[in-house]
């Protein structure tokens, strides 16, 4: 064999190797998602040519310019210590951080570990590359809509969680939480929004009322877990 034949069949094998190796959205096993907009919402992705886990993408990076985002904003605080309060939120299942009236759980998958987490599986910590699928409760059930964000950064030093929308997503943007510690100890969290929709009506009245309820219920479920589990 001639070194041509040679480096075209290892090219060849590589790539059959990455494709085998990777997770495409029809390896979902949509019987595990009882959400039935999430189960929608996966269906329309592939409709939309997004074939592979590896093809989604986030619509803001760590670095992005936020210039002509909305900003939202949200303050909370945990009297407990910083570091401890700190470590909870990377350490608590998605599953149950994001599981109330308003905001369900549907499935996450990590794009570092190549693997589908369903709702009441475990996972050890979040990291930067897990897609979130979520389904929102709105108007008390009258309608439902699905959303799925990827975490862009997990700053250690600083003390920084920022999640993205996909690309495609109704909402572009993303959401920073930010860890500080108070003077006794304890923990404030800012939780900031950077947002923008297709319509004057998401911008300035939809998305700032729903997003305020369902980060409330996101915190709340992380401080009742912490507290008294």
């Amino acid at each position: 064999m001639n070194i041509a034949k040679l480096i075209c069949s290892l090219l060849f094998l590589a790539v059959t190797f990455q494709v085998k190796g990777q997770m495409f959205l029809s390896d979902i096993e949509l019987d595990k998602i009882s959400q039935y907009k999430i189960q929608e919402y996966l269906e329309s992705q592939q409709e939309c040519g997004i074939i592979a886990f590896s093809d989604i993408k986030p619509s803001m990076n760590t670095n992005s310019d936020i210039k002509g985002y909305f900003v939202r904003e949200n303050e909370y605080q945990i009297k407990k210590d910083f570091e401890e309060v700190w470590s909870h939120y990377l350490s608590t299942n998605p599953s149950k951080a994001w599981n109330g009236k308003k905001v369900s759980f549907g499935l996450l998958f990590s794009k570092n570990e190549d693997k589908i987490v369903y709702c009441n599986e475990n996972i050890q910590r979040i990291d930067s590359g897990m897609v979130v699928y979520l389904n929102l409760r709105l108007m008390s059930g009258l309608k439902n809509m699905a959303t799925a964000f990827e975490f862009i950064t997990i700053d250690k030093e600083n003390k920084i969680i920022e999640f993205s929308y996909l690309s495609g997503n109704v909402s572009e943007g993303k959401q920073r939480i930010h860890f500080r510690e108070t003077r006794k100890g304890y923990t404030r969290i800012l939780h900031t929004s950077f947002y923008r929709s297709n319509t004057v009506l998401k911008n300035y009245l939809l998305y700032p009322y729903f997003h305020t309820r369902s980060t409330n219920e996101f915190h709340r479920n992380l401080k009742k877990l912490m507290l008294y589990n």
